[in-house]
């Protein structure tokens, strides 16, 4: 059903116009279209029906109207909630709408279109005072898309002659259609015709107004009287604009506000990215704020078979736009730029210089005057332009590149945007391909996209090649530059900082800096962070095919040779990804050495930021290039790392495997400490399976290896299964030794708040909370998260114990907080737990039950018997819970409270 109000108001089911009951449902119908999709009040709705004082129902009969209305619309096919009451009103929902088409229309420059929505003055045949300004606001839009579209089709050079005489006759006091139809008639050659128009509508707007016409009529009036070539002729040298652009409106919206501004507009980017589309997409928007045309030249900073245009020779070929002859143009690029900038002057022009390759080629072609725009595009970024607005284009947002790939081939994305790297000249080859091989899908261009062999060689067509613009870029840098470019294809990592890549490339790191600003400069590097830089996809793929074996095999050497020294728990953080990377292509490359260093060391800091997948993938690399080596010192550290990632991933068999494995290597290595360390883990993995008698045999033995006075994480772990089995006395003994033997300050952290536990079970809750509440500050001090958490989760079982449920929930909220950020499935059933045991003594029962069953389905995944039995018992799973505590050799009643 369309609705109409840009003309008669109506409501039409096909050709056929839907009958109202009368004025004031016509009236109902025209307030509510004018507020479509936004409620109408009923007290807006009575000022609409009665224009002097409304009776004493009028509220009631506009709830009987408006329901009438929607019985109507309803009736002749209407969707059922097309009107709807809403709130303190009513809401009109039309699915085709006059007034919507018409702006849509006008946003996209159809003005011709947009005129023909109309069909005489808005809400014909409504007479409502209340509807009046809102009518001829309506009329008054109508008038100025008029003058927008006459004003287009004039610069084009179509006949409107006869169109605008019969719209100065209508109007005769309204200045731009008598201006427009001047125009018209001057570029006729008919200038004494374009004269009398002016002095026609000054003798109406003296009698009629007693003022004279405005200063841009006259002015148009004074160029015409002197011929001036401009109001002759059109005036656009812009290329076509795509008619499928898309995207781009915020850059487009800053553009063109620094335009009205008055500043130049600089836009960089790397090759591909679009920037020509979008100046020359801005530039026919901005067309008719610059009537005296819109000028325009390539300077071919970046072409494959030209050298760039000299300033002399494009300072010839704008002003040739501007018709002065070749003959007339002064020798030297200062005499003509000091010409340029005098036939500019006080011009409205808007001038677009594209593809520009450096300052000192555009530094002459700068114009003087304000009222001349100017657009510059380049690969480079430019400072030639004092006070310019910079704008660099990155590649199309995912939404917008998937927009721009469907608009170009006609069929849905699919994922090809994405294997284009987002980039609009690679989408727009793809899209080519595509449409010039029928027997093609989506899905086949998908395939060879992404598979194995060169992607660049596949964006190619008529002469458009991605690999061949990258190749130009390449090419116009100096030999220094062109190395790190080919050294930095052979980065394995997604970014690089100033150090590595001054190792890439064996200089020193002020050189190095440079360098990457230099590609920063040359867009053929981004950066996505302070400090790091990275290449665009494909980018990346260009410069790995311009790399050469004979440098790249030293370089991936010294990069390696960084990575292995590493660096702080900050460089560890920056670096994180690349390390993963590095660690892969080491062991790919064989070089086992650098593979298992790299792995060993990093393994930690990703076990601390909880990045458990990267955790496993480096120490399976990590235990592959030991065992090549066959080293049995690189073979235990390796082990540990594996250790390590299966227990953190909850994989607790597999973590079970490997530290019995591992202690196979020490025992066999003599290596009494990493014995020790062995029997640590090996007694920890016991213990969160379940098996707490032989966890505590594993840690004694390991004390028997160093003496009782060594290892601080053994009498740690021992403490907690002492602890769990009901032997508080002995958990506290073990509990203060580790803390006393504690160094580093991690660790410590860990001891502290596992003495802090064992003393709240002893009932001593004030030096419980104190020692635990230290090791929650340290933790933060120390930006150590699992620390933090893992304290959080012991005070507020020492709370729960104390019978503070309150403030135990606070601290197992705090704690699940941080781990939604740290991905760790043993403190996250820990957590659960403590948080739902919390919840349900405070009668929060849904959300108490809701976290245990959390706990339960992450402690099953990941075998964590004693979250598990926790879990249960939360749940009122009782016998269920006392299985599990049983099978465990625990006292179910004590644990039920809060372990």
């Amino acid at each position: 059903m369309e609705f109409r109000i840009l003309g008669p108001v109506q409501c039409r089911n096909g050709a056929r116009p839907v009958k109202l009951a009368g004025p004031r449902q016509e009236r109902i119908l025209a307030a509510l279209l004018l507020g479509a999709d936004r409620v109408v009040s009923v007290s807006r709705l009575v000022d609409v029906v009665w224009d002097e004082e409304p009776p004493a129902t009028a509220t009631r009969q506009i709830r009987n109207l408006t329901t009438a209305l929607k019985r109507t619309l309803v009736a002749e096919g209407a969707a059922d909630d097309v009107l709807a009451a809403e709130g303190p009103g009513f809401v009109l929902r039309p699915s085709s709408f006059d007034l919507r088409t018409f702006e849509e229309h006008v946003s996209r420059g159809e003005f011709r279109e947009a005129l023909a929505c109309w069909s005489g003055p808005a809400l014909s045949g409504v007479d409502s005072a209340a509807l009046r300004g809102e009518a001829e606001e309506l009329d008054e839009r109508r008038l100025s898309v008029v003058e927008r579209c006459l004003d287009e089709e004039i610069s084009a050079g179509e006949d409107s002659v006869a169109e605008l005489t019969a719209l100065v006759a209508e109007h005769p006091l309204r200045e731009p259609f008598a201006g427009l139809l001047m125009r018209a008639l001057h570029q006729q050659g008919r200038q004494a015709d374009a004269l009398n128009v002016y002095r026609q509508a000054r003798t109406r707007l003296v009698e009629e107004l007693g003022i004279d016409p405005g200063p841009k009529l006259r002015e148009l009036y004074e160029r015409i009287l002197r011929d001036e070539p401009e109001y002759g002729k059109t005036r656009c040298f812009l290329p076509y604009d795509v008619p499928d652009f898309t995207g781009r409106e915020a850059e487009i919206g800053r553009l063109a506000d620094a335009v009205r501004l008055g500043r130049p507009v600089v836009v960089d980017g790397m090759a591909g990215v679009g920037k020509t589309s979008l100046a020359v997409h801005a530039a026919h928007r901005l067309a008719a704020d610059f009537p005296d045309g819109q000028l325009f030249v390539d300077l071919h900073g970046h072409s494959p078979a030209r050298e760039p245009l000299p300033p002399e020779a494009a300072l010839e070929a704008l002003l040739g736009q501007l018709d002065v002859p070749a003959s007339r143009l002064p020798g030297g690029v200062d005499r003509r730029a000091e010409l340029w900038r005098t036939r500019t002057a006080g011009r409205s022009l808007l001038v677009v210089l594209d593809n520009a390759a450096s300052a000192e080629q555009l530094r002459p072609l700068v114009p003087g005057s304000a009222t001349v725009a100017l657009l510059v595009t380049g690969r480079r970024r430019l400072a030639a332009v004092d006070g310019a607005a910079s704008i660099s284009l990155e590649v199309l947002p995912d939404e917008e590149a998937g927009a721009l790939f469907a608009a170009a081939s006609g069929r849905p994305d699919s994922g090809v945007a994405a294997l284009c790297g987002n980039l609009p000249l690679a989408i727009r080859i793809a899209a080519a391909r595509l449409q010039n091989r029928p027997q093609w899908t989506v899905q086949a261009l998908v395939e060879r996209l992404g598979s194995e062999h060169d992607r660049l060689a596949e964006l190619k067509v008529a002469g458009r090649d991605v690999a061949a613009a990258f190749a130009l870029s390449y090419r116009e840098l100096d030999a220094a530059q062109q190395r790190m470019f080919r050294l930095l294809g052979r980065n394995p990592g997604a970014d690089i900082g100033v150090p590595a890549a001054a190792a890439l490339a064996g200089t020193g790191e002020r050189e190095a800096e440079r360098l990457l600003e230099d590609l920063l400069d040359a867009h053929l590097l981004r950066q996505p962070a302070l400090g790091r830089y990275a290449f665009h996809d494909l980018i990346a793929e260009h410069a790995r095919n311009a790399a050469r074996d004979e440098e790249s095999g030293p370089a991936v050497h010294r990069l390696l040779d960084h990575y292995r020294d590493g660096g702080g728990p900050g460089w560890y953080r920056a670096e994180r990804a690349n390390l993963v990377a590095v660690t892969r292509h080491a062991l790919d490359a064989g070089l086992d050495e650098h593979a298992w260093r790299i792995a060993a060391d990093t393994a930690e800091h990703l076990r601390e930021s909880g990045h458990l997948d990267e955790l496993l993938a480096v120490a399976r690399a990590g235990i592959a290039a030991a065992r090549r080596i066959g080293d049995p010192h690189a073979i235990q550290l390796s082990l540990a790392s594996l250790t390590l990632a299966f227990w953190e991933n909850g994989r607790l068999t597999e973590g079970m495997a490997c530290a019995l494995e591992r202690l196979d290597v020490v025992r066999a290595s003599g290596d009494r400490a990493a014995e020790a360390i062995a029997l640590s883990r090996a007694g920890a993995l016991h213990a969160m399976l379940g098996r707490y008698p032989e966890a505590i045999r594993f840690y004694e033995d390991g004390l028997a290896v160093v003496g009782e006075t060594g290892a601080a994480t053994l009498w740690t772990n021992l403490s907690n299964a002492q602890e769990v089995l009901g032997r508080l006395d002995d958990a506290l003994v073990s509990a203060r030794r580790a803390v006393a033997l504690r160094e580093d300050e991690r660790g410590a952290i860990l001891s502290s708040a596992q003495l802090g536990l064992v003393l709240s079970k002893l009932g001593r809750f004030d030096e419980a909370f104190e020692i635990i509440e230290r090791s929650i500050t340290a933790s933060r001090d120390l930006g150590y998260l699992f620390g933090e958490a893992w304290s959080l989760i012991d005070l507020a079982d020492a709370l729960l114990l104390a019978h503070r449920p309150g403030d135990a929930r606070e601290q197992a909220d705090r704690a699940c907080a941080i781990l939604t950020r740290l991905n760790h499935p043993l403190l996250l059933a820990m957590a659960a737990n403590s948080l739902g045991t919390a919840c349900l003594a405070l009668g929060e029962t849904t959300v108490g039950l809701s976290r245990h069953r959390l706990a339960l389905e992450t402690a099953k995944r990941i075998g964590y018997r004693l979250q598990e039995a926790r879990a249960l018992a939360g749940l009122g799973q009782a016998g269920a819970a006392r299985d599990h505590y049983a099978a465990m050799g625990l006292p179910a009643g004590p644990l039920q409270v809060v372990t």
